[in-house]
């Protein structure tokens, strides 16, 4: 299991789109983040880019979840919420798992 809620069935679209909305309704900095073997001793993941400072629109935040996918097909994918006030990561999900073959 990847996180505490990792035994959700996977967010549509449209879930994932208003999680992004939330973090940014919420003044939050989007980093995003990969990593083909998650592992729960393993606290860091790579940095896909810098973080997307001064972004409003979520449609920016899935482009560039969708350029990492692209990029790492093997990848799990995290969005991260940072908030500048506590200097600290305040939200953080798994948005994409790789898909294995069958």
């Amino acid at each position: 299991m990847l996180e505490t809620f990792s035994y959700l069935p996977e967010m549509s679209a449209a879930q994932l789109t208003e999680q992004v909305r939330s973090i940014l309704s919420r003044h939050l900095m989007v980093g995003i983040e990969y990593t083909a073997r998650p592992d729960p001793y393993g606290h860091y993941w790579t940095m896909w880019k810098l973080p997307l400072f001064g972004t409003a629109e979520p449609d920016a935040v899935l482009a560039e979840v969708e350029s990492c996918r692209q990029a790492h097909p093997e990848a799990y994918i995290k969005i991260n919420g940072y908030d500048r006030a506590r200097q600290g990561q305040v939200v953080s999900f798994v948005a994409v798992k790789p898909e294995r073959g069958t």
